[in-house]
């Protein structure tokens, strides 16, 4: 596993922010801090990529549902990586294995508030619709398991499957229509009443939408998904029991069954049941004698409108420890580890606590290049 968040400031207390990006010492690194010859050069071959990619963006985008509505433009949430020099390979820009992928997901910072988020080192990538479907195709399940941090970011996985970002995230057959229309777009995360019609697993959507006026089908539905809630540990029973069928459901298939697990806010950054909820359902895993990878996502950074009341329990200084150590304990289990701090700490919440569209469709996205480097058996 990667060690993530290498470069973090070490006083967390101010401002919390890494050294990957705008540090003197992140320029010494990549020899930024000296004059180049060709700078005016470069300036503008950047300029060119970006317009280009802005035009390829929108081909990819533009037949989602609330293109429109939604506000969300391309260069919002996500810049590809540029190359310097003619003769560089833009395939290398990219991380070249799983580790320093999560390092340069973890690790990246921000140009300035709410400016789109770029990782450090290497890229990520932003992968079409189809290409999502061929990386599920490889696996049996997926399973998200978490409090309701990662059920935002597991909406954000059903909107890019279902290319709907206006209700992608909810069960718009159950829904009146003066509902959809106050439940789009980012009111599907921030609204209690909205939240209340999320989609918790990939089957439902299979049986129910495809009878509905407003329906909204996934581009493929070959690989089951689901999120399981969880606040605790150990869990409720039943809930042992969904995982561990999801687990034993093709009994002869080789195919691994990724697991994305958090816990947070809802145990108020309590490191003993973190550690607990990694063994409880690692134990489950292994009884079950498959192959299932395991994906720690650690928590948002705290946003500007966190409630004073709230400051010394949950506030930056807690999430930046809370987010190291169990990022250390996911290692010690030999669990992979993915760091959100970094990608929420210049970013902008409603609350304090939760964030919007534009972070949770890269959350979704950094777990999706995830799923692309694990191994098919």
């Amino acid at each position: 596993m990667a060690y993530p968040f290498p470069r973090f400031a070490s006083a967390p207390q101010t401002p919390q922010y890494l050294k990957g990006i705008e540090s003197p010492s992140s320029a010494r690194c990549r020899g930024l801090d000296k004059p180049r010859p060709h700078a005016t050069r470069w300036i503008i071959a950047f300029i060119g990529a970006l317009a280009v990619f802005g035009t390829l963006w929108l081909s990819l985008f533009n037949h989602f549902e609330g293109r429109q509505d939604c506000g969300i433009a391309s260069t919002d949430i996500y810049v590809p990586p540029i190359t310097r020099h003619s003769t560089d390979a833009k395939h290398t820009l990219y991380c070249p294995n799983r580790a320093t992928l999560l390092e340069a997901m973890s690790g990246g910072g921000r140009h300035g508030f709410d400016t789109p988020y770029y990782p450090v080192g290497c890229h990520f990538r932003w992968y079409s619709t189809s290409e999502i479907c061929m990386i599920l195709d490889r696996f049996d399940a997926v399973v998200f398991l978490g409090d309701e941090t990662l059920q935002h970011v597991y909406s954000a996985f059903n909107m890019l499957l279902r290319e709907n970002i206006a209700l992608g995230a909810l069960r718009q057959w159950d829904m009146k229509e003066s509902e959809r229309e106050t439940c789009r777009c980012a009111n599907q995360l921030t609204r209690p009443e909205c939240l209340a019609y999320s989609v918790t697993d990939s089957l439902s959507v299979r049986l129910n939408d495809a009878g509905s006026r407003h329906n909204s089908p996934y581009y493929c539905d070959r690989t089951p998904h689901l999120f399981i809630p969880i606040d605790r540990s150990p869990a409720p029973e039943d809930l042992h029991t969904t995982f561990s069928s999801i687990l034993t459901r093709e009994l002869d298939s080789y195919k691994p069954i990724p697991v994305i697990h958090s816990l947070s806010l809802a145990t108020s950054l309590s490191w003993p049941t973190a550690t607990s909820s990694m063994d409880e359902w690692v134990t489950l895993a292994d009884i079950s004698q498959k192959n299932v990878p395991f994906l720690w996502v650690g928590p948002n950074a705290a946003g500007h409108l966190k409630p004073p009341s709230q400051i010394l329990s949950q506030g930056n200084n807690a999430l930046w420890h809370y987010t190291i150590e169990m990022a250390k304990e996911a290692e010690s289990r030999a669990l992979d580890a993915l760091g959100m701090y970094n990608l929420t700490l210049q970013a902008g919440s409603w609350d304090g606590s939760f964030y919007g569209q534009k972070v949770v469709l890269v959350q979704a996205m950094m777990i999706i290049n995830w799923l692309s480097r694990l191994e098919s058996t």
